[in-house]
């Protein structure tokens, strides 16, 4: 007897053995998807740039001291203090440092993919299977649109991992009912409300999977079995409920009034072309509307193919596992709180094309993988989850093999989406070739004064007005450029972001002066310079082109204002900016015993001439 106990001992230790072995193998499969994942968006933010509010929420840092107002300050009708947080460490470092930025989004990714990988582990257990969700959420297209666009980014990246946080933290609470569980999960919202207002939906999807899955029996069985998870229930709604009170009192609402056309419109595409295809590795296409910003253009074909691959899916887990529906519930009624919340808020301005924009879904990705893994998967210490059809509806079993080509087709699908997408963002960001452009011409130039026109439609819209003013630029750049109301050398911004000699374009121009070879001679009194026509209300640059015999101060005057300049000796140009409607453009102020000649004033917008020495 004694001679054969170790080797029985060794006969149990050799099974145990290899299923540790296996589930380190799992587990290394895990960390290699989610640093194929990393690689590959950074390889995506390596060349990307600033886009659109990134400029506005990178201003605000650099114009504001850091504290509580700056923090809780409302952006476009997001209460966003992570963001807040993030732009400004961003400026501390250089203010247009997309270094920093790209590597603060891509080590939000790396958190929201490693939650992915310990969610699945959590929910499903260590196994082959549930390397399917983790799969499906790291290679979907739905997710790249908000990294890419860094204001984005900032919002639901985090909500990303808050979403996968959440769900392995309350996971491992509902099955110990651990206060330590519960206490990170707490503190996981938290996280996500602080970077995101649609955290909020957070707590239905924790409150469905303990309702659905964790308790068992008829609705009052429910209800009863709900007793002892009160502490975990209260926990939870209270953070949101602190935040909705406080959103709904300091934040103006984005909601306004729709139609239930528009309704239908938006759901059409919002989940019957850009979910739907995106799921299963579309969309393949996108249309770059708004470059770099595309939104998703599948072919027609591939929408209906999308559709029925779906129908096939859904149908096949329903006729091989009990207990699927609810699995689908969960997502379709997470589907419809993102098209309530999109089509009540940026719906009536744009409409149905805004649905097929990914950044209202990105949150929606993550619960599609995860729904996937409850409808395939049984969940380990739920007394409810899905489990296998005995006997199955299916006269004859698929083979495996047939189930893994579909998933790495739609893995590869997305991928190559995901590239696609991406290569707009390297190719046509205007404003990254503008910005670096104009960062050239101040270092050459060092100290100018320049005019705060606006800058072009494709790096900042005039819709954004008046953020989209030269200023809110260079000062995201340096300190070198100044915005004087008069200046003897006075630059403009060229549509490519080159500075260029400021020229005065079509407008109005000064009489003929009485003096040969002077024009208009000015000594010690005003003088008055009437123009061929008169100058509508504007803002309007006005060059005075001089001849002078010394330095002095001059005093211009037109519509009852006046401006303090400076003449310089020589042939010179003197540039004023005035607002008003004038006729004349009156002189005077010169230091005594000097002479001036003005040989024409021309009055109109500014145009960008050669470029500036």
């Amino acid at each position: 007897m004694g001679m054969r106990l170790p080797a029985a001992i060794a006969d149990a230790r050799e099974p145990m053995l290899a299923l540790a072995a296996e589930r380190r193998t799992q587990i290394g499969s895990a960390v290699a998807m989610v640093i194929g994942f990393i690689g590959y968006r950074a390889w995506a933010l390596s060349s990307s740039w600033f886009y659109l509010d990134d400029y506005k929420l990178l201003y605000d840092a650099s114009a504001s001291d850091f504290g509580l107002r700056y923090v809780l300050s409302p952006h476009n009708s997001n209460l966003m203090p992570g963001g807040r947080v993030l732009a400004w460490i961003v400026v501390q470092s250089g203010t247009l440092n997309w270094t920093v930025a790209a590597l603060l989004i891509l080590a939000l990714q790396l958190l929201a993919a490693t939650a992915a990988a310990w969610a699945c582990f959590t929910l499903f257990g260590v196994r082959w299977a549930a390397l399917l969700p983790l799969a499906l959420y790291l290679t979907s297209a739905m997710t790249v649109p908000v990294m890419m666009w860094w204001t984005a980014g900032v919002n639901q990246v985090p909500l990303q991992a808050a979403f996968f946080l959440s769900i392995g933290a309350w996971t491992r609470y509902l099955r110990s009912r651990s206060t330590r569980w519960l206490l990170m999960t707490m503190c996981v919202m938290a996280f996500g409300l602080f970077f995101y207002v649609k955290a909020l939906l957070l707590l239905p999807v924790l409150l469905f999977l303990l309702v659905g899955y964790f308790v068992s029996g008829t609705v009052k069985s429910r209800i009863r079995q709900l007793v002892p998870f009160w502490p975990g229930i209260v926990g939870c709604t209270i953070m949101p409920s602190i935040y909705t009170v406080y959103y709904l009192s300091h934040v103006s609402s984005p909601f306004v009034s729709t139609s239930p056309g528009l309704v239908l419109r938006i759901a059409e595409t919002m989940i019957g072309t850009a979910f739907t295809t995106a799921l299963v590795g579309g969309p393949w296409r996108w249309a770059p509307l708004a470059p770099p910003n595309a939104f998703a253009s599948p072919p027609e074909v591939t929408v209906h193919l999308a559709w029925v691959l779906v129908a096939l899916v859904v149908l096949y887990g329903f006729a091989t596992r009990r207990r699927t529906v609810r699995a689908w519930v969960l997502l379709v009624g997470y589907l419809f709180a993102c098209l309530a919340l999109l089509v009540n808020s940026r719906g009536p301005a744009y409409g149905e094309i805004i649905g097929l924009e990914y950044r209202y879904l990105t949150d929606a990705a993550c619960v599609a993988a995860i729904c996937v893994g409850l409808v395939f998967i049984d969940i380990h210490g739920a007394r409810d989850s899905s489990c296998a059809r005995t006997p199955s509806m299916l006269r004859a079993r698929i083979p495996s093999v047939i189930g893994l080509v579909v998933i790495g087709a739609i893995a590869i699908g997305g991928v190559l989406s995901t590239a696609s997408y991406v290569r707009i963002w390297h190719e046509q960001n205007y404003s990254d070739a503008y910005v670096h452009t104009l960062q050239d011409e101040l270092t050459r130039l060092g100290s100018v004064d320049l005019d705060d026109g606006v800058v072009p439609d494709a790096v900042i819209p005039g819709i954004f007005a008046p953020d989209n003013r030269v200023h809110k630029i260079t000062e995201l750049i340096g300190d070198q450029a100044q915005y004087p109301r008069w200046s003897p050398r006075l630059g403009v911004v060229a549509e490519d972001g080159s500075i260029r000699a400021a020229l005065i374009g079509p407008g109005v121009v000064s009489k003929k002066g009485p003096r040969e070879g002077c024009g208009w001679l000015i000594k010690d009194r005003r003088v008055s310079i009437p123009l061929t026509a008169r100058a509508f209300n504007w803002s309007w640059w006005i060059r005075i082109g001089y001849l002078y015999s010394d330095e002095s101060t001059v005093t211009v005057s037109a519509d009852g204002k006046q401006v303090e300049a400076e003449l310089q000796p020589g042939v010179n140009s003197l540039y004023v900016q005035f607002e008003g409607s004038f006729d004349h453009v009156s002189i005077d102020g010169l230091r005594p015993g000097t002479t001036l000649c003005v040989e024409s004033i021309e009055v109109g917008p500014l145009v960008p001439g050669g470029p500036l020495e």
